[in-house]
């Protein structure tokens, strides 16, 4: 995709985050914010917390105690599972409970939870003795496409980025190193076996790499039935982001956007050539699924990392980089085994977040806004990520030292988790997930079509019917643009 100009609107939070990250040179001598800097807080009513359920929970909490330590404001959570995050955090929101002081937002639901969220800097005007100036220098280090994704089209950012799951390809570098394995793809395909970068070289390698009992791999007769390819077929939130980084690759949109002379978004619409693009990813999605193994149509991404990590599959070509600890432990599980990553062929995968958001309703704004600050500061993160924890922050995962083959397991994400999102930052502010104030409605439809059409129930054509209907009736009720023709 070409270069674009930047528009006034949509990447305002992306140039001041550009604005701070040069600015954060000037300060690299000053002390990082960090649970030390937070002031008393004057206002000690507790607060609740919305998590998503798992490891990022059980990480998090810790450090949510850690906070109220320090303040003296007592901090409860509950966790939820993705799939049901969404339904059950609208609803509270929506009729203004005040359930939850602070809740965890995926970045696509940012501008539909707009009016239920208040803006961080209208929370540092209040709260912060430094105002917007000290949070505009706490937010060098965090990755401007991120932060553009945290923020509504017209640039207030709604809560601080503190987790991410960018798609990634993870494969197994011995199998792809392998001397046999090399001349024999060589000699099938005519090129070299490296990291696919297009979609045809993902069919050739997961076609190569599927093998049978009695097969060998790496000159050693297998066991087991082995699969080139782990996917995440099921109906879970997921099967979109596989099929969408085919769709975007492709300079597709899942509805384009559409903007006056003055860039301002106006409205969205599905051109001929979206159609295209999708049927396409549609098609090219099923013929993959061919080299993945059985159970992929009911998994999720449990089963794709687990299938990886036990050694039946060997690439893992879009999988969430908070998958990567789990998915690099096949070096403990398979004898000379060693995991490897790389970016998804096209590198346009959905490069999602988590962002804590203080909500309208809370009766401790105050409380929320530090809180926020803390969890996502430089210190807080950088432990975190040496435990594990895949970091938003770009000054913790830059850090030289995190090279060293020591910390192999813990950030062999990173280098393509960085080229990621330097190369699609420019794409970022087009993308209907960060622009819809519908998208959660929508996202919950997209897990359906592109679920039915991996089991077939809808072909490709009859599944971009489906979403252009799905998405006109949802945008139109739902969104605050409209569908132009």
């Amino acid at each position: 995709m070409g270069k674009r100009t930047i528009k006034t609107f949509g990447l305002a939070v992306v140039i001041m985050a550009l604005v701070v990250l040069v600015a954060g040179q000037v300060f690299a001598a000053e002390k990082k914010f960090s649970l030390a800097d937070v002031p008393e807080i004057k206002n000690k009513r507790a607060i609740h917390v919305a998590l998503e359920a798992g490891g990022a929970a059980d990480l998090i909490i810790p450090y949510l105690q850690k906070f109220a330590e320090k303040t003296g404001v007592k901090v409860t959570t509950e966790s939820m599972v993705f799939a049901s995050l969404y339904s059950k955090v609208i609803v509270e929101l929506i009729a203004k409970t005040g359930a939850y002081d602070i809740v965890v937002t995926e970045t696509s639901w940012t501008n539909e939870w707009e009016d239920y969220l208040y803006p961080m800097q209208e929370l540092a005007e209040e709260y912060d003795p430094e105002g917007l100036e000290g949070l505009e220098r706490y937010l060098a280090g965090h990755d401007p496409g991120l932060l553009r994704m945290s923020s509504t089209v017209d640039g207030k950012l709604m809560g601080i980025p503190y987790y991410t799951y960018t798609l990634m390809y993870i494969y197994r570098e011995d199998v792809f190193n392998h001397p046999t394995e090399r001349a024999n793809f060589r000699k099938t395909y005519g090129y070299e076996l490296t990291p696919a970068q297009t979609w045809e070289q993902l069919r050739d390698q997961g076609e190569f790499l599927t093998r049978k009992k009695g097969d060998k791999l790496k000159d050693e007769v297998l066991e087991k039935d082995i699969y080139g390819l782990s996917m995440m077929a099921g109906r879970y939130p997921h099967v979109q982001d596989e099929v969408g980084a085919r769709v975007w690759s492709r300079g597709g949109h899942w509805a384009s956007p559409v903007r006056d002379d003055a860039g301002k978004l106006i409205g969205f619409r599905i051109t001929e050539k979206d159609k295209r693009i999708l049927q396409w990813a549609f098609e090219d999605y099923v013929r993959n699924l061919a080299f993945a193994p059985p159970g992929t149509l009911s998994g999720y991404w449990d089963f794709a990392a687990a299938q990886f990590a036990a050694g039946n599959t060997i690439i893992i070509p879009h999988i969430y980089n908070s998958l990567w600890n789990w998915a690099s432990s096949v070096e403990d599980e398979i004898p000379g085994a060693k995991a490897a990553g790389a970016p998804t062929p096209g590198n346009r995968p959905y490069t999602g977040a988590f962002h804590f958001s203080p909500s309208r309703d809370s009766k401790n704004p105050e409380v929320a806004y530090w809180c926020l600050k803390y969890i996502g500061s430089y210190q807080n993160q950088k432990e975190m990520a040496e435990g594990g924890w895949v970091s938003v922050r770009r000054d913790v995962l830059e850090d030289p030292q995190y090279r060293d083959p020591k910390w192999h397991r813990q950030f062999g994400w990173t280098p393509p988790t960085l080229q990621t999102w330097d190369e699609q930052l420019e794409d970022v502010d087009d993308y209907l997930h960060f622009n819809s104030a519908a998208f959660g409605k929508l996202y919950e439809m997209m897990t359906i079509i592109c679920h039915e059409n991996a089991i077939q129930q809808r072909t490709p054509a009859e599944g971009v019917k489906e979403w252009v209907r799905v998405f006109t009736e949802l945008q139109t009720k739902h969104g605050k643009l409209p569908v132009l023709k």
